[in-house]
């Protein structure tokens, strides 16, 4: 028994944020903000920016351990009530819109073995990427992936500010799945968090699951059926896979 199919996580797994992000997206985040409170008529102080940011992160966080989608919508919306500004649709779409585009501005690391290992997996696997996404989109985080010459390598997306589910969910993996001609049960699943990606990849019915360690390493259950800390790991393990039981790389 072998794999047909590979999916991927994205962020921890992939790509993680260049050293940009800690400053001028910061920074262009928060002049949004201020822009859009200035547009509502409200005075308020880039420190009361800053906080409200971290309490709706913090909102974020919470809603996706509670395995709820928050949209950047959604995330905007509690940035304007703790800053006091008047609840507008528009406004604050406008005003999301103007945050999720910022995204852009900024470049993503691939992670070790990603760019090597990717276009040769890909001759012999149809692949695939399950991601959770918060300010950055499914749509940004495809912009990003064109980048760096990746998009075309992969044949079905499952983002959850699209899909309306985030994993550990099973329908999380199967809208990827779906869009690939896969199975979950001719899939294996390559992620860095225990809770979302290991569990949810056996949850849906996938027979293997690797956690990648190569940029943060997370405990907890279940255990996972390898750990690697570059994609190029991947190679041999998929070698050992044919003839062995599932869970067995």
């Amino acid at each position: 028994m072998t794999p047909k199919a590979i999916t991927f996580d994205f962020w921890g797994t992939l790509f993680t944020e260049g050293p940009e992000y800690a400053g001028p997206i910061k920074a262009l985040r928060n002049e949004i903000l201020l822009d859009a409170a200035s547009e509502a008529g409200v005075t308020v102080e880039i420190d009361a920016v800053m906080e409200a940011w971290r309490q709706a992160a913090l909102d974020f966080e919470a809603a996706w351990m509670a395995e709820q989608v928050m949209t950047p919508f959604d995330r905007v919306a509690r940035i304007f009530g703790y800053l006091g500004l008047p609840y507008d649709e528009g406004h604050i779409a406008l005003t999301a819109k103007r945050i999720v585009e910022a995204s852009l501005e900024g470049n993503l690391v691939p992670l070790p073995g990603v760019l090597e290992a990717l276009p040769k997996l890909a001759q012999r696997y149809k692949l695939g990427i399950v991601s959770d996404t918060s300010i950055a989109t499914g749509r940004i985080l495809q912009e990003h992936l064109k980048r760096h010459g990746l998009h075309h390598l992969f044949s079905g997306f499952s983002f959850s500010d699209e899909t309306g589910v985030v994993k550990p969910r099973p329908e999380a993996f199967l809208a990827a799945l779906d869009e690939m001609g896969a199975r979950p049960e001719e899939a294996l699943h390559i992620g860095d968090i225990p809770r979302t990606d290991i569990a949810g990849a056996f949850q849906t019915g996938y027979p293997w699951a690797v956690l990648y360690t190569g940029h943060t390493h997370r405990n907890g259950g279940p255990e996972p059926t390898a750990r690697i800390a570059n994609h190029q790991e991947l190679f041999p393990l998929l070698e050992g896979v044919i003839g062995h039981p599932p869970r067995a790389l």
